[in-house]
Formats: structure tokens, sequence, C-alpha cells
């Protein structure tokens, strides 16, 4: 279906019949439906699918954190979802190749949160005394007690975790409790990120290693 746009003799954008109408540069533009080509897919052309397909599957696997640490972005950006920021990100920020040239997604390059405010620094995390014990430098500008900070944990074998709000950002420092670590042990990558839980920003994600 074609949608008109600036009245009657306006441009249209969409379908209509055999032809698609769409804007390019502040230009209406008509073209004629696209030919499914012949050629077979050269070698870039397959790396670039693959690391879409990656790209999408990671960030299905990890929805729940996505949906959580998107929301502001996706604000922002209006006509994308905060699946397909996610998605976009990842692709472009977290994705490498090892000596094969096979792509993988390098979980230290990964931001589950997104926002404006400063990332968490010297951030970092080990599991003691049957806890998960996080410190990281307490930032002047976020010492208000409505500022928090959230927690993600991300396993590519296990299901995710996401702990919002479980500390002052200002503290420096917490121990959380993750009782699943009780029943088996296997490697969760660990992301923290800073709330301001008044105004509704995040700042992005900080990595702090493997557990």
């Amino acid at each position: 279906m074609g949608i008109l746009e600036d009245g009657p003799n306006g441009g249209f954008r969409g379908k209509v019949g055999s032809v698609y109408g769409y804007n390019l540069n502040g230009k209406c533009v008509i073209r004629g439906a696209r030919r499914k080509s012949t050629k077979p897919p050269t070698p870039a052309q397959l790396a670039h699918r693959e690391k879409i397909k990656l790209s999408s599957v990671f960030c299905r696997w990890i929805k729940p954190i996505v949906n959580f640490g998107y929301q502001f972005e996706e604000t922002k950006n209006s006509g994308r979802g905060k699946f397909q920021l996610a998605q976009q990100r990842v692709f472009k920020n977290a994705i490498d190749v090892d000596a094969t040239n096979k792509p993988f997604i390098n979980l230290e390059k990964v931001q589950v949160f997104v926002g404006e405010l400063m990332s968490p620094e010297g951030v970092q995390a080990r599991w003691e005394e049957g806890l998960l014990k996080l410190s990281w430098i307490p930032n002047p500008k976020y010492k208000d007690s409505l500022f928090k900070l959230n927690l993600a944990l991300v396993s590519l074998d296990r299901e995710v975790d996401l702990r919002m709000a479980i500390a002052d950002a200002a503290e420096g420092e917490c121990a959380v409790n993750i009782p699943v670590f009780e029943r088996e042990k296997f490697d969760y990558h660990v992301y923290i990120g800073f709330w301001d839980t008044y105004h509704g920003a995040f700042s992005n994600s900080a990595y702090c290693g493997v557990i």
C-alpha cells in the first residue's frame, strides 16, 4: 500500500501497482520492483549475511536485557525498536573474526545498557563467599541516591540474568546473591551500568569480566 505525502500531487512511499515510491535525499523517487539476483553471493556478501544473522540470534538470546537496557534509546530513535537498535550496535561494534575468518560475538565489546550517563570506571567482579562482589569508582556526579547500579549476567550456555537498581551508584561496591551459582558453576559475563531513576537515563554498560 502506498501512502501519499504532500497531497494528491505530491510523492508517495510504498507500493502502488507495480512500482515503489520512496524519498531519497529529499527527492521523491519511483522505481520498479527489484529483480532477484541470479549471481552467486560474493565472499563479502556471505560474511555480511553471517554477521547479521549472528547479531540477530545473539540479541534474541539476551532479549530481556535488551528490552530493559535500550528502552531510553528507543524513545530517541523513532521507527526503530529496542531490538533493532541493539542488533545494529552489536553488528557494528561487537563482532570480530577468528583465525579462520569466522565471525563471533566479542562479549567484551557488547553494550547491554546504552545511554548518555558516564559509564562506571575501575570495575571489578569476583565470586567470593557465595556472593558476586562488585566494585567500581564512585562518580561525584552521581552521588544522589536517585542514581542506581544495574547488573546484567550473560552466558552463551545458560539463561541471562538482569538485576535492576542493586545499589546506589555512590556506594562503590556491593554484594549480590545469585542463587543459580549455588546449584551449578559455569561462566557468566558481567556488565554493570548507572541508572538515573528520576530522569530516565542509563550509561553505557561497563564490562567486568567473566566469573
